[in-house]
């Protein structure tokens, strides 16, 4: 294995630390006597060496048993003394906390290997104090055999465990650059500048302020800066001045959050004759020491001597505190645009940076941007007051922006929908009546704050007076049905009771002989009707499911059945039919489901497979075992994906999980299907077994997967999160992370799960959740949920990579702060996953899907 990679000999720098039984019975027990036979040939009499390709085939035969059965064998090699394995079984035995592993890694310690011996002091430094507190004198003993391969990870065990004898070893090690560079067990840098700290006063690391090191001078500045107070504002205003950017960055950060005018004046003077990479650095160091407060204070920074130059510092500030998302920076960021009263661009992006982070206060800078015609606040020749679509003069996203983040306000607190009325409503009316159609997102805001005013226009905009094109005609797409379709929707989320008979006649527009399916389409003559009754049906099924009423199950399920109406509506109606269907109904259409993806026909097929739509979006573990039965070769790939999500949206029974693992392993055609269930509906164990599995099969066997997977997540339903769907996900993803296929780990999947994540920009349809209502909640729930629930939300917002969140929440008291802190240290220090060329093309493919729904 790669030793450097798992933490073995460090490479150079200069201290800166900074810079199963799921298996068919049958291959059970092959797997099992591969196992015995390598371990037979391994304690042959006369010891000869295990061969590379052995060993991977051990490992990979090990991979797929259950975690139990793992266990085992894991410890016989952790104690085995073949060097090809026993590193390794070091390592799984950690991941996996293995009570085990802490004796086996201190056994370990004994080994004349360095190798070996600094794998163990990883393995012990993981499970720390107090699991790994006996660790301490063999610990101690191997630091007197070590080498510089093992020494930097034995004295960071020490440091771990809070041994004060191993302080000056570990200083030395630190000048030198090696402490820094110790790996994680699991990936990322496990040097944490606290922890050394730790192991003496704050009064002797002052002291060392002037050292000669530069790693050293920095290392005094952070710690100081953890534990800022105003005794220590002198040293941190020397540090701040020292000619190493790299430790005036680290200063910054405490001066920042002292916050007197003693501290705060010497850190904006060097902010402001920083050029114009330390100047990056030092915003960097304030976003990650302080969080969106130190970025605000920033913002005072701005070089006013030039227009150009104060507006693209500020601009450079503003998208840093929009990626951070720190719940903490909102009185910040109001006391700044209150006090300061800047140009009327700043407002709006106030708005957007407390809406973003759930202040409801952003409702009244919205207003005012939204108010704000872009030719009066912007100038033609200042080239600089632009994004990425041009001259903000003559563009309109920025109030594009604004409507979209009321609406999200409006998700995040539907008991304020008075209070977000009265702050945006009529500016969000007064522009919308400028804009040749109004935007999706005022929709959505009218209808969550159920506004009386608007409802009249919303009739209007839902059923216009406007007579339908005629067979054959052709032209421009008529804009009042382009404006209906979202008009639909909409009036169903206000479940206004004189709308609900007229969503339901759209369906009786398309005339008996009228084929607007793709294929009747494709026939030609009747493209523009045919497409305008297919928005007008999408329009409807999405009203009728924000709706939410048992009394459009029935119309619905005639419509998806209509053969000649168009595809993507009937699949928008069976999305609809998920929130209007009561258990017995959804019992129905689970019977219909198996009817109709079982018959030869790919016409009927598509109906099965529509309806299991429905039951991933509603789904009933009482009826997986039943959709499972329909996995077979015969059935339409597509189909068959539809109904792998649909089976996997609810945690599966060992009984599905066994039906599955048999058609996984036993037919190629229904192969990756049933492992998509799995990895969707398994638990951690079953999600990280079938990916093992693959290893099994020819490299390209699971590269279909990958994007069937990545696939499967483009719809996240408000309701998942309440379910604990997002959280089984990011578990499986990250379990499926600790598999290694042909001694490569598989974070394929914590890849696009992650990039998905990304994708919750904009609204994606009924009961959609975009990333900010989703981390509103996720923040609640860490901060008021059960244990595991705590637990569950900072894992996911550490898979999000929602560092404000995690700074914030390190300041909770109990056991928020204590997970928050953890998760935040793997957050700056993680586990790099490039993302490949094949990705970014699925994620840009589903991007596009979501903007469309935006406009």
């Amino acid at each position: 294995m790669d030793f450097a990679a798992a933490g073995g000999l460090p490479d150079p720098g200069d201290g800166n630390f900074k810079r199963g039984r799921w298996i068919p019975w049958v291959i059970g027990l092959v797997v099992l006597a591969g196992i015995g036979l390598v371990l037979w040939f391994a304690f042959k009499k006369d010891k000869e060496a295990m061969t590379d390709q052995q060993a991977a085939k051990l490992k990979q035969d090990i991979f797929l048993l259950p975690r139990k059965e793992q266990l085992p064998q894991w410890r016989k090699w952790a104690a085995s003394g073949e060097p090809r394995m026993e590193q390794d079984a070091l390592i799984e035995l950690g991941l996996l906390d293995d009570d085990e592993g802490v004796k086996l890694a201190t056994e370990a310690l004994k080994s004349k290997d360095h190798k070996i011996t600094g794998v163990a002091a990883q393995v012990i430094a993981h499970y720390g104090s107090p699991k790994a507190d006996g660790a301490k004198a063999a610990l101690q003993e191997a630091l007197k055999n070590s080498d510089d391969s093992d020494q930097p990870q034995i004295v960071w065990a020490l440091v771990t465990l809070k041994d004060q004898s191993v302080m000056t070893k570990a200083m030395e090690l630190y000048r030198k650059g090696h402490l820094t560079k110790v790996q994680r067990l699991g990936g990322g840098n496990a040097f944490e500048a606290k922890k050394l700290a730790a192991l003496t006063s704050l009064d002797e690391f002052a002291k060392l302020a002037d050292d000669e090191s530069e790693s050293v001078r920095q290392l005094v500045a952070t710690v100081l800066s953890e534990n800022a107070e105003p005794k220590w504002t002198a040293a941190l205003v020397k540090l701040v001045q020292d000619k190493s950017v790299e430790v005036a960055r680290e200063a910054a950060v405490g001066l920042g959050k002292i916050g007197d005018e003693s501290a705060r004046d010497p850190l904006l003077k060097q902010l402001a004759k920083a050029d114009n990479d330390s100047r990056n650095k030092f915003l960097d160091a304030l976003r990650d020491g302080i969080g969106g407060e130190g970025l605000v204070l920033a913002l005072d920074s701005a070089d006013k001597s030039k227009p150009e130059l104060e507006w693209q510092q500020t601009k450079a500030i503003m998208e840093r505190i929009r990626g951070l998302a720190d719940p903490r920076a909102g009185d910040a960021l109001v006391k700044w645009v209150e006090t300061t009263k800047p140009h009327p661009h700043w407002y709006g992006e106030v708005g957007m940076r407390l809406a973003e982070i759930g202040d409801i206060r952003a409702a009244k800078y919205l207003a005012k941007r939204l108010s704000d015609d872009p030719k009066t606040i912007y100038a033609k020749d200042h080239l600089w007051e632009s994004d990425a679509g041009g001259l903000l003069y003559s563009g309109d996203t920025g109030r594009m922006g604004a409507a979209r983040m009321l609406a999200d306000l409006a998700s995040v607190y539907p008991d304020r929908g008075k209070d977000l009325s009265d702050a945006a409503e009529d500016a969000l009316t007064d522009w919308t009546k400028n804009r040749a159609e109004p935007s999706a997102s005022a929709l959505r805001f009218y209808s969550t704050v159920k506004s009386e005013k608007a409802l009249p226009q919303m009739r209007k905009w839902a059923f216009p007076d406007e007579k339908l094109p005629k067979e054959g005609e052709t032209g421009r797409f008529p804009p009042a049905w382009e404006i209906a379709q979202s008009g639909l929707r909409y009036i169903g989320r206000y479940q206004d009771k004189e709308s609900f008979d007229k969503l339901l006649k759209q369906f009786k527009r398309r005339e008996g002989t009228l084929d607007v399916s793709t294929e009747g389409l494709s026939n030609g003559g009747k493209t523009e009707l045919g497409m305008v009754l297919r928005a007008v049906d999408v329009g409807a099924s999405d009203g009728l499911g924000e709706w939410g009423d048992q009394k459009a199950a029935k119309p619905l399920m005639e419509f998806i059945e209509d053969r000649k109406s168009h595809e993507e509506a009937r699949q928008a109606a069976c999305a609809a039919l998920a929130w209007c269907a009561d258990p017995d109904t959804i019992k129905e259409i689970a019977k219909r489901a198996v009817k109709y993806a079982a018959d030869k026909d790919e016409k009927t097929q598509f109906i099965g497979g529509c309806y299991a739509i429905t039951l991933s979006q509603a789904p009933r573990s009482e009826v997986a075992g039943d959709l499972i039965d329909l996995l077979t070769p015969d059935l339409a790939l597509p189909v068959q994906l539809a109904i792998a999500e649909a089976i996997g949206a609810a945690p599966l029974s060992p009984e599905n999980v066994k039906k599955l693992e048999d058609k996984l392993a036993n037919s190629s055609e229904t192969r990756n299907a049933a492992a998509l269930a799995l990895l969707m509906g398994g638990d951690e164990d079953t999600a990280a077994h079938t990916v093992a599995f693959y290893g099994t099969l020819p490299p390209e066997a699971m590269n279909d997967l990958k994007d069937a997977y990545f696939r499967a997540f483009g719809f996240w339903s408000d309701e998942d999160l309440k379910r604990g769907n997002i959280y089984r996900w990011v578990d499986n993803a990250q379990s499926i992370a600790l598999v290694k296929v042909r001694d490569a780990p598989q974070q394929w999947a914590v890849q696009r799960l992650s990039d998905q994540f990304d994708n919750l920009v904009f609204d994606n349809g009924p009961h959609s959740q975009t990333r900010i209502v989703l981390r509103f909640f996720l923040n609640q729930a860490a901060k008021t949920g059960d244990d595991k629930t705590k637990a569950e939300a900072i894992n996911t917002l550490k898979f999000m990579k929602e560092q404000g969140s995690l700074m914030a929440l390190r300041h909770e008291k109990g056991l928020t702060g204590e997970l928050a802190e953890k998760a935040f240290h793997e957050y700056m220090n993680p586990v790099l996953v490039e993302t490949t060329d094949d990705v970014k093309s699925l994620q840009e493919e589903q991007a596009k899907k979501m903007r469309a729904v935006e406009k």
